[in-house]
């Protein structure tokens, strides 16, 4: 017996999210799958008790999830320890409209397997496009216990050359300002690694002493911001103003702590605080900060916001941390997406606009889609619970935006498909660093010089 279930956060398109399950479960009945169903779709701690009371009482030998939106691992972690059963995720593919990101699904399969690699366990995914499986011997071979003999995991880079010359030697400091939310496990970081093989200093910070610097920031500075993003930003003008007073004020907060702490990169919690207790979005500034060349990882991603310093030292140029939120294998292209920290010079000419948060509704963040380009991308990575150094080649293509926020369509060097298959498999971490160029050459000499293995797709 196969036991099935549905996940999903309420900050996204619930109907929509909805809508997918109810196509995904008549397409299973097709299939003539022998399951159980908890019915209800968990979108909280208490539906999600229920779920696991539910399959307490039934046989299940192996369980289907499907991720209808994006949600944090809590729960996906709790009931893969609970019952220990092999576990196959389903995203759910959506139209690149260039509107709002209802769904946000494939990147919440990618927390997930990371999450759950982590505990040792080994899931699979699939993605559901057009009310089809891609794939659909994937999920064949795991209804009838048959192994997926592809090679789904990275490659080790071997015989680099170690060079004398020090690309990193000197100490960094990262300001570390809140904590990571619940249940996203890609954010830890190992604080002796941090210090002794990255070369960083750790300064924790409260995310209410960013507020409280915020709030002493002078009108007067806050007017010549905004005088400046008017100049660099279309649209300004539709924002609400205070909300916008509110997000320049923390651009201010955190240039003011990057000073007085000699801080070289910045990894913040981003939400839910920025939005329900300060009022406005702090992508805006982090995209200030990253075309400064300050690192701003969300999420309180230490590793991730280290993975964009490492970019920004090694590049000269801005890097920025994505989600991979869609994947059509048809063009084999994927979205590299982020709510709206994108640093202006990575857009198009004459096309970056002021926006709204997709699912907050309030303000700043930039929109407009990434300029075409080779790019390199990388993350350091701490996938199956080993450090590590993960790089590809891509290139974002011409196209429009994607969703709204900032958004690029993006091709590996080839087989992209395959290679997103290898770096989910492999456990890699929701968020990725790409910065314009080739600097492949140097990440593998960076990572000779700290002795940090590295790996590729």
């Amino acid at each position: 017996m196969i036991g099935y279930l549905a996940l999903a956060r309420d900050t996204f398109d619930i109907n929509y999210a909805l809508d997918k399950k109810n196509r995904f479960e008549k397409f299973i009945n097709i299939l003539d799958i022998k399951y159980t169903q908890f019915n209800e779709l968990v979108t909280n701690d208490e539906a999600g008790k229920r779920a696991i009371n539910y399959f307490k009482k039934q046989n299940c030998t192996k369980f289907i999830i499907a991720q209808t939106t994006f949600t944090d691992a809590k729960f996906i972690t709790s009931f893969a320890k609970i019952f220990k059963k092999p576990l196959h995720l389903i995203s759910f593919k959506e139209p690149r409209t260039g509107k709002r990101l209802r769904l946000n699904s494939l990147c919440g399969v990618n927390l997930a397997m990371h999450s759950l690699i982590k505990l040792e366990y080994n899931p699979e995914f699939s993605i559901f496009i057009n009310d089809k499986l891609f794939e659909i011997e994937k999920i064949n071979k795991f209804i009838k216990n048959k192994k997926d003999l592809k090679n789904n995991k990275l490659k080790k880079i071997t015989n680099i050359k170690k060079e004398n010359n020090l690309i990193f030697s000197k100490k960094k400091n990262l300001g570390l300002i809140g904590k990571r939310p619940e249940g996203f496990f890609t954010c830890d970081y190992d604080n002796n690694e941090i210090v002794r093989k990255l070369n960083y200093n750790l300064k924790k910070i409260k995310l209410e002493t960013l507020f409280n610097i915020s709030k002493k920031i002078k009108s007067k500075d806050i007017a010549i911001t905004k005088n400046q993003i008017k100049k660099d930003l279309k649209s300004v003008s539709k924002l609400n103003s205070s909300e916008l007073n509110k997000s320049i004020s923390i651009f201010h907060g955190l240039e003011k702590i990057k000073n007085e702490n000699q801080i070289d990169a910045f990894a913040i919690k981003c939400w839910p605080e920025m939005f329900t207790q300060f009022g406005c979005a702090s992508c805006g500034p982090m995209a200030m900060m990253n075309e400064k060349g300050v690192s701003s990882a969300c999420e309180a991603d230490v590793l991730g916001s280290i993975s964009c310093d490492i970019l920004n030292k090694i590049n000269n140029k801005p890097s920025l941390l994505v989600d991979i939120v869609d994947c059509d294998p048809k063009t084999d292209t994927l979205v590299f997406w982020h709510c709206g920290l994108a640093p202006i010079s990575m857009a198009k000419k004459n096309t970056a606009s002021a926006t709204v948060h997709s699912n907050r509704r309030k303000a700043l963040l930039h929109n407009f889609s990434f300029k075409p380009g080779k790019i390199t991308i990388f993350r350091v990575s701490k996938s199956e619970n080993k450090l590590k150094f993960i790089v590809l080649r891509g290139e974002v293509l011409n196209k429009k935006n994607s969703f709204s926020g900032t958004s690029g369509v993006v091709r590996f060097k080839k087989n992209t498909y395959q290679k997103l298959v290898r770096l989910f498999s492999s456990g890699i971490e929701h968020h990725l660093a790409f910065t314009y160029g080739d600097i492949y050459s140097d990440i593998k000499k960076l990572s000779a010089q700290l002795e940090i293995p590295i790996y590729t797709a």
